[in-house]
């Protein structure tokens, strides 16, 4: 494919992505269609990948005044409307069991570990529909630790997250004074930003969830991967593992495809900084008694969406995700279906990846990761909309760091041979 097809494919197959991600959702009952778009937006996006140049992380380097003037104009424009939405839905939606049980049980956990009770930090929550029992990974309530000693509403956590989210893009982004490109994603990303914003009740990442934390920690690890720092990305992977796995099935295929290079120290260091990282922010600290609590949490989630199918059908048929064409006599199914293709889908894509011989394919482990992503949210047992954010984030990173490549127009002037040089005597 010609770099310039592919450059086009990968803009056009992002706004699609952001746009069915968003807005897409009030297509009144054309949701089973947009379920559709939306993956083959990303597959698109994925497959334009492979044929762009090797994405490398610079530094934006001296991007002028003028550049300089709207980067801190939007960062202003930007911080200004989320304090003021955020505000609006943190004081209409109090953190309440009746609305949603995730953010009452990370503050219990974390007050638990602020009180030094480390061992009892999984233990059953009796305030709490007399008695729910904690089933988040560390990475995932220990960054609301800092708000709730500071007894500070603990979601503006999440708003911070995602603003730093979008401030990366933002810092990474080439703005080029005649670059169409340029000015397009800006106008993408901010409807994207204001989606998320303006229509927490929607789908609720703000008010109801804890996904904040695990958005910025996958938007740290696309820019690991394009770093190459093997440090980066054990630590970046390894934080994102320790929150939610939804990028499991990447692990296998990263590890392969270091092996295939013949970076076997790598690989060895990628592994024990994953086990290092599950040492101590896991097990040293809390014991095996959450570990085997949260291995056994899988068996229980064809129960679990066979109940929100019964009481809550409309969670299936509002949002994205393909569990809405198995329905409720299917869950099992679904749930195989989300195991089989997370493992084997990647590793699949990417051996054929390396197995080409007509021509090398570039950004594999970057295109994996996205695909991994699409797979798990895709065949997800219960979407919340919430959930699919992360995979929007990591397309919004994807484009802020292509974004040099997209402004450039690669203009190839026809030169023909040069004369050889005359001699002087």
């Amino acid at each position: 494919m010609d770099c310039k097809v592919a450059k086009n494919l990968l803009l056009i197959s992002f706004i699609a992505e952001t746009f069915f991600a968003s807005y897409g959702l009030l297509a009144g009952g054309q949701t089973a269609v947009v379920s559709v778009l939306y993956p083959s937006a990303g597959l698109i996006l994925v497959f334009s990948l492979l044929f762009l140049p090797e994405a490398r992380l610079k530094a934006p380097g001296n991007p002028g005044l003028r550049v300089i003037g709207i980067k801190l104009t939007l960062a202003g424009v930007m911080i200004f409307l989320a304090y003021i939405t955020s505000r609006y839905w943190l004081f209409r939606i109090p953190i309440d069991p009746d609305y949603a049980d995730m953010l009452p049980v990370i503050k219990v956990m974390n007050e638990r570990f602020l009180n030094g009770h480390w061992k009892q930090v999984y233990d059953p929550i009796a305030e709490i529909w007399n008695g729910a029992r904690p089933i988040y990974l560390p990475a995932m309530w220990l960054p609301y630790s800092g708000a709730v000693l500071m007894k500070i509403d603990i979601r503006w956590v999440t708003v911070l997250c995602l603003l730093l989210s979008f401030g990366s893009f933002l810092y990474v982004l080439q703005i080029r004074k005649n670059s169409l490109y340029s000015y397009l994603l800006i106008a993408v990303a901010g409807m994207f930003f204001w989606w998320i914003f303006s229509r927490d009740d929607v789908h609720g990442l703000i008010s109801l969830s804890e996904e904040g934390a695990v958005i910025l920690y996958y938007v740290l690890l696309c820019f690991a991967v394009v770093s190459g720092n093997i440090y980066f990305i054990a630590i970046a992977a390894s934080l994102c593992l320790l929150s939610r796995y939804s990028m499991i099935g990447w692990i296998l295929p990263f590890l392969l495809i270091l092996i295939v290079q013949r970076k076997y120290k790598k690989s060895i260091l990628f592994s024990l900084t994953g086990i290092l990282f599950f040492l101590i922010l896991f097990l040293i600290p809390f014991g095996f008694s959450p570990v085997r609590q949260l291995l056994r949490l899988p068996s229980g989630y064809v129960s679990f969406a066979q109940r929100v199918w019964a009481d809550s059908p409309e969670t299936f048929w509002l949002n994205l995700g393909l569990a809405k064409f198995f329905g409720p006599h299917h869950a099992a199914a679904l749930h195989a279906t989300l195991l089989l293709c997370s493992f084997i889908l990647p590793v699949v894509f990417v051996l054929i990846c390396l197995l080409q011989k007509r021509r090398k394919l570039n950004n594999v482990s970057l295109a994996a990761l996205k695909l991994t992503l699409i797979i798990f949210y895709q065949f997800i047992d219960v979407p919340y909309g919430y959930l699919f954010y992360t995979s929007s984030f990591v397309s919004l990173t994807i484009l802020g760091i292509f974004s040099p490549e997209l402004s450039n127009r690669h203009r190839q002037a026809i030169v023909p041979d040069a004369p050889p040089p005359l001699k002087l005597r």
